[in-house]
């Protein structure tokens, strides 16, 4: 993952060099999204139930033209994914000064956890309707996700009500795993050097890493159905 990392942020000076400068694009988006997940892991039937969250994200990428209808994308993104679940939580694990090795701790159990992402999407498109003023086009994406941190949100209190959450993002800095997202979308030509982008993008595939600090180290699988909306501009 490091060495692709290395490589894929080196392609953006490799594309801003590009020689036919009429085929680039840079564009940016903001990415609404609802992600889908269960009540708690792991899974306790049958009083587990499917669960969705909202949660937005934002990516900056570059677009280039291969044909006239086939293109390729790298971008770089954020998101704070939020899923309102349940997992208990193995204080004997956790970092001091959080950690409890006798297991007498109030906080067994999340409300929620957050995963807060860096995401490089790899991906590539085709225009296969095309107008003076409309490109309908679809495309694929290959997307690592670097998570950055992970805040687990307390059921309980402590030491009384309102006294907030004892809980602090606990640093991961490390590979959370692969997103595989189709995606459909149109382009409207609003000059001749913008254009305004909508897509809709379904994550087919999304792995994650076990959870180090929950009871017995759930995975907490999920997916999201996203929408991409903004503008990229041509450049000369």
């Amino acid at each position: 993952m490091k060495l692709f990392l290395i490589l894929a942020l080196s392609a953006f000076p490799v594309l801003t060099n590009a020689q036919k400068k009429d085929k680039l694009y840079i564009g940016l988006q903001v990415q609404p999204e609802l992600t889908f997940y269960k009540s708690q892991y792991p899974f306790v039937s049958p009083t587990t139930y499917s669960k969705s969250s909202f949660n937005i994200g934002f990516n900056l990428y570059g677009q280039y033209q291969l044909t006239d209808r086939l293109y390729t994308t790298l971008g770089v993104g954020f998101i704070s994914r939020k899923l309102n679940t349940s997992i208990g939580i193995d204080e004997s694990t956790l970092p001091a000064p959080y950690t409890d090795p006798y297991g007498t701790g109030l906080y067994q159990r999340t409300k929620e956890v957050s995963y807060r992402l860096l995401q490089i999407p790899v991906g590539f498109g085709y225009n296969f309707l095309k107008t003076k003023k409309t490109n309908v086009f679809g495309s694929l994406a290959f997307i690592p996700n670097f998570l950055f941190n992970t805040k687990y949100g307390a059921s309980i209190e402590y030491p009384s009500p309102g006294a907030g959450d004892p809980y602090p993002a606990f640093r991961k800095n490390s590979w959370q795993g692969v997103s595989l997202n189709p995606t459909v979308g149109i382009d409207y030509v609003l000059s001749g050097k913008i254009k305004l982008t909508g897509a809709l993008a379904y994550s087919i595939v999304n792995t994650v890493r076990k959870e180090e600090y929950g009871s017995n180290q759930p995975k907490l699988k999920h997916s999201y159905l996203q929408l991409s909306l903004g503008a990229k501009y041509k450049l000369k």
